[in-house]
This record gives C-alpha cells, structure tokens and sequence, in this order.
C-alpha cells in the first residue's frame, strides 16, 4: 500500500522531538494518525534512535484490551522504560483507556 507523507505534521514531531512536552495527534476517524505514528517511527530509527527506545501500544489491538485504566497502563509501560536513554512511547486510540492522563503525566 502506498503511503501519504505528512510532511508538515512530521515536521511538527521533529521539530520538537527533545522538547519534555507530550505530543498529541488528534484528527477525524481514518484520516491518517496512526500513519502518521509510522512516518515519525521510520524517522526516529534512520535517525539513530533504538527500536528499543520505541513502545507502540494500540488499544483496538486486542493484545492490549487488558490495558482498561491508567493504573495498568503505568504498570505495563514501566518495566519496558530504558532508564538511561529517551523513550519515544505511541498509544493510538488511547480513549479505550480510563484517565490515561494520569499515566501520562507520571512517565513525563
């Protein structure tokens, strides 16, 4: 399949890679974030970061449908954390999961 680049959203992720805020992609159903998650993922690797720096969750994956709240959304994401290097964390659809604000606060 062939993808759409995004280039001023990703310009946006780049631009702002090392600033200590969270990004937040929003859009209509279907209207490309989860691509646009893949671009910036694609980016990051020929850039030098790490696969392992990088947690991609999708909360209508039912691997994750066990993740129903923010406190076992922290207890998942936590032992995956690397402690000396930047991680880059990817939840889509993150809705599915109650007060996930809190989570992420906490790993900020």
């Amino acid at each position: 399949m062939n993808r759409i680049n995004r280039d001023e959203y990703l310009d946006f992720l780049v631009r702002n890679k090392d600033r200590q805020i969270v990004k937040v992609v929003s859009g209509i159903r279907r209207c490309g974030k989860s691509t646009l998650f893949e671009i910036y993922r694609d980016y990051l690797l020929e850039s030098g970061i790490a696969e392992e720096q990088l947690i991609f969750l999708n909360f209508e994956d039912l691997d994750f449908e066990h993740i129903t709240d923010y406190r076992k959304l922290y207890d998942y994401l936590l032992p995956q954390l690397l402690p000396d290097r930047k991680n880059y964390i990817f939840l889509d659809e993150i809705q599915h999961v109650q007060q996930f604000e809190k989570a992420v606060d906490s790993l900020l």
